[in-house]
């Protein structure tokens, strides 16, 4: 059509039909803003600038500095003769032009909703991200979806229909569209036409790993390749230090030509946060959409899917209807997260914003800036002596080197989600955010919960990308999924994690707004137990599944919720979570399965811990940190040897090791530190092990009767964890195989007498239970025992196969009699867990030609004998363990004193001791640091051989000789 605007701002024909195009959606507007009138004009051609706006307002005789009459300018760009104004339909319009408009209509309507203040409850939102190129993960989720389904004619490639979103539904896809699977393109225009046919019902945010698309405009055009780009000093992904190896070296190590095709792979490689298989899965898919690809077509497909002049810019229409955050009612989404630093800030504004809700807009707004501003400069320029391309503060703002972004930000710390400060709290709270779901950085098999007890906040991060890295690879060499998927919804003020597991089994939880308002056992996911792990989610028979990470692995647990509640922080304590020591169950104490998995993640940050034994140096200002240390007895205390030295001849001896480990324990009870001993030997009471640590030189306290009584507060003996059990448990006459007096003490000072024992009151054993084996036997002790109610097998040096025989049968029959009706099972209960024990050491001058001087003379351990017992019965018969590393005794150890507990805080406690099983364990377990020394049963080869890096120590050292 004639325009006037030809001689105002000599635009191309091509220009004036673009805002005449643009102007369709505004002809029934009275008045609007001149920058709504220039995003509607650049919407088609980004070449449209202000002064070209200015140009046209001014020819028109319209006021350059005030909002715009549309049937004023719409009456001097067409003409004045035209009195009825036409609608752009109705124009004369080129067969090519209405194509551009109805492909227009199609890409982008209109600048997305940021916020949304109000949800009804009828709606279902559906949250899912990082679907990273993964056509078959998406279709998956599709077939779990309640609010998405496909319709109509089977589209090959493309789905079995066209993907439609349900009336009463909300999909918000959380970022990471593309790069780890054969799906890209059609991931993205799947979301892309889900969001123009439902636009305010589908929200889709920006994630990393889509921003960074737009840098390969520039760096694939003409006379473009990676030393140029390095030349530029260009935005590196990780910025320092720089990508390793450099375009030359990576051409010369690859075999490759200098090009485009060597240049893509090298970004992808080396500076992109990609994999090596980007470039062949992008190949993959453009054979399976168009029968055939080269590598020409991958690179065309990366520079084009972003180029503002392309006839199909898919990635760029992508981003210009994502956002970088959103608020829907009270909850959040974003791809990566908040923390202090980054709250409120808006890049190139000095002042922050004070609500969610203003900042979304406000970032979504500068996201629009960036992407006009790559429009009509998406190639290099020179800008004040430096390189730059337009967008180029997005581009930087989605990489791990900007220090504000909410876009790429790790929540994990050492592979385990934190708590948002409290200053992110307050935020949120003051804008109504009482929920927050991100992707970005995954954690296993399924999203990640955590609660926050100060302010109920819920925070949810639900990448799964890396669930299962064994996943079948044939079709897609990045599948790291396999069959894991997990839907989650929200639906009024209930949050609905469900999916699928690793395994093949199914996982289900539903999380109030309020914490007070979940049903056990959902109520412990988002809680976190003292080994450091978070429950995640509740398995369909109704176990929780824990993860604990270090780095990048993830150790899984599948455990019975009444275990959970005794391992629960004291953050989370609630009534609701409170157990009772008599109604424990063996079976789901020892209900744990465990599984290592490979979670990637950002680059690490320095303060992850061990990954190998060589990250285990010890760090004496950090073990002076703790305000508890409890030490193991033999191996840690006595019984050492010097493991550092490989003869004879310049070894140490054990009690010159000994006497420099007690002056050192001593110095640190000087010095006025809590200091307390452990062991798992249940023959001694806390009182002998008293009078056992003084006489190895430990000062533990003074040498009078008060003094020592006082000490018994600084030892814990297995023995004395079995009495406070049974005590806790109202256990009044257990059967009780043993073979020394000191678990027989503390089974009287717990007010525990009417035992029936394996030995006399002086310790001698009862000839009774030295006889032969027969059913006689078995029988008449067996009467004699008849009212017992519970076993407990110590550590009894003495064992007979009339002692194993005689408590096998009670419990054989008690469980029998239990099973029809006739009451609760009998518990068994075992003093300690361990496979071995260790008599004592032989002395320097034992057979040298054997070379069997110091050597550990080992014995049948408690846990073996007990378990001699469980086996005799049934396979599924288990025992109730009280020593190290149990729950129990961590229980014991953490339970204030006014409950004859310890009161000791595990998060400032370290373990000293010298196995891996026991010591080690009991700290992972508590959450408590430890230092290994090596002068007991574990040497270094233990530990290089020690795969699951989760289980490492956090310090080691030769002894406590040596620090």
């Amino acid at each position: 059509p004639p325009c006037l605007a030809m001689d105002a701002a000599s635009p191309t024909t091509h220009e004036l039909q673009s805002v005449a195009d643009a102007l369709k959606s505004l002809g029934d507007v009275g008045v609007v803003e001149q920058d709504v009138l220039l995003e509607a004009m650049r919407t088609l051609d980004p070449a449209w600038s202000q002064a070209d706006l200015r140009k046209l307002l001014a020819a028109a005789g319209l006021d350059t500095s005030t909002a715009v009459s549309c049937d004023e300018f719409m009456r001097w760009l067409f003409g004045e003769a035209n009195q009825d104004l036409p609608t752009l339909r109705s124009l004369p319009l080129r067969p090519e032009a209405a194509a551009q408009l109805r492909s227009a209509e199609q890409r982008i309507p209109a600048r997305p909703v940021s916020v949304v203040n109000e949800l009804s409850e009828h709606l279902k939102v559906e949250f899912i991200t990082d679907i990273e190129g993964n056509w078959q993960y998406m279709c998956h989720f599709v077939s779990m979806s309640e609010i998405l389904y496909w319709e109509g004619d089977e589209r090959g490639a493309w789905g079995p229909g066209e993907l439609m979103l349900r009336e009463d539904g909300i999909l918000v896809f959380g970022g990471d569209a593309v790069d780890k699977g054969t799906g890209d393109i059609r991931v993205v225009k799947t979301l892309l036409s889900l969001k123009r046919r439902y636009w305010d019902r589908v929200f889709i945010i920006l994630g990393n790993r889509d921003i960074v698309k737009l840098r390969l405009y520039a760096e694939l055009a003409e006379n473009e390749d990676g030393s140029t780009f390095e030349a530029r000093g260009g935005s590196y992904w990780i910025p320092d230090p720089k990508p390793t190896p450099d375009y030359n070296s990576y051409l010369e190590m690859k075999g490759l030509e200098r090009g485009h095709v060597s240049t893509l792979k090298w970004i992808f490689d080396c500076n992109m946060g990609c994999q090596g298989s980007t470039f062949g899965t992008r190949k993959h898919e453009l054979a399976v959409i168009n029968g055939k690809a080269s590598d020409d077509d991958v690179v065309r497909s990366y520079r084009d899917c972003v180029d503002p002049h392309s006839s199909d810019p898919w990635m760029l229409d992508f981003l210009k209807v994502g956002q970088i955050a959103a608020v829907l009612g009270d909850a959040l989404f974003v791809h990566g997260g908040l923390y202090d630093e980054c709250l409120g800030v808006v890049p190139g504004k000095s002042e922050r914003e004070t609500t969610m809700q203003a900042w979304a807009v406000a970032l979504n707004a500068w996201k629009d800036e960036q992407l006009r501003d790559f429009e009509q400069h998406p190639g290099w320029r020179l800008e004040d002596g430096a390189h730059r391309r337009g967008g180029d503060q997005l581009l930087d703002y989605g990489c791990p080197s900007n220090g504000t972004t909410i876009i790429y930000h790790n929540p994990f710390c050492n592979g385990n989600p934190q708590f948002v400060s409290e200053a992110v709290e307050d935020f949120l709270q003051r804008s109504g955010i009482w929920r927050v779901f991100s992707g970005h950085q995954p954690h296993g098999e399924s999203p990640t919960v955590v609660r926050h007890v100060r302010s109920n906040l819920l925070v949810v991060t639900a990448d799964t990308s890396y669930s299962n890295t064994k996943a079948l690879k044939l079709f897609n060499q990045a599948n790291n999924r396999g069959d894991v998927c997990t839907r989650v919804s929200l639906q009024g003020p209930v949050v609905h994690l469900r999916g699928i597991l690793k395994d093949g089994s199914s996982h289900e939880c539903r999380l109030h707004c309020h914490r007070d308002e979940d049903q056990m056992p959902d109520a412990l996911v988002g809680c976190q137990l003292n080994d450091g792990s978070w429950v995640k989610t509740v398995t369909a028979d109704g176990r929780l599944v824990a993860a604990l990470g270090k780095r990048f692995h993830i150790s899984a647990h599948v455990m019975h919720p009444g275990k959970a509640c005794l391992m629960l922080k004291s953050q989370f304590s609630d009534k609701r979570f409170s157990v009772q020591l008599g109604n424990l169950s063996a079976e789901w104490l020892l209900m744990t399965q465990r599984s290592v998995q490979f979670a990637a993640g950002p680059e690490p940050t320095g303060i992850e811990a061990p990954d190998t034994f060589a990250e285990t140096e010890f760090k004496r200002e950090e073990f002076d940190e703790a305000e508890t240390y409890i030490f193991d007895g033999h191996g840690t205390l006595w019984g050492i040897r010097d493991s550092t030295q490989k003869t004879q001849t310049n070894r140490r001896s054990s009690a010159q090791l000994e006497r420099v480990v007690a002056q050192n324990i001593n110095q640190m009870i000087a010095a006025g530190k809590r200091v307390l001993f452990a062991t798992n030997d249940s023959n001694k009471s806390r009182e002998m092990f008293v009078d056992h640590l003084l006489r190895h030189g430990i000062r533990l306290c003074d040498d009078d009767k008060i003094s020592r009584e006082n000490a018994k507060q600084k030892v814990i003996t297995s023995s004395f964890t079995c009495a406070w059990f049974l005590k806790k448990a109202n256990i009044k006459r257990p059967f009780v195989l043993c073979s020394h007096l000191g678990l027989l003490a503390e089974l009287r000072e717990a007010g525990i007498e009417d035992y029936i024992a394996t030995i006399h009151e002086d310790g001698s054993p009862k000839e009774e239970y030295l006889r032969p084996i027969t059913p006689a036997n078995v029988t008449e002790l067996v009467g004699r025992a008849k009212d017992v109610d519970a076993i407990v097998v110590g550590w009894d040096q003495q064992l007979t196969a009339l002692k194993i025989a005689v408590a096998a049968t009670i419990l054989k029959w008690s469980r029998e009699v239990a099973s029809n009706g006739g009451g609760h099972p009998m518990h068994i209960i075992e003093c300690s867990s361990d496979h071995g024990g260790v008599l004592g050491v032989t002395p320097d001058d034992f057979l040298p030609e054997c070379d069997w001087a110091h050597r550990s003379i080992p014995a049948v351990g408690n846990g073996t004998m007990c378990q001699t017992i469980c086996a005799s019965v049934g396979p599924d018969v288990q025992a109730i363990d009280v020593g190290k590393p149990s729950q129990l005794l961590i229980e014991a150890l953490q339970r204030p004193v006014e409950e004859e507990g310890y009161g000791v805080d595990l998060q400032k406690a370290v373990i000293v001791g010298d196995t891996l099983a026991t010591d080690i364990e009991l700290a992972l377990r508590s959450g408590m640091r430890s230092l290994l020394v090596l002068s007991g049963v574990t040497s270094r080869d233990d530990l290089e051989n020690l795969k699951d890096s989760t289980r490492f120590p956090t310090w080691v050292v030769e002894s406590f000789a040596h620090i």
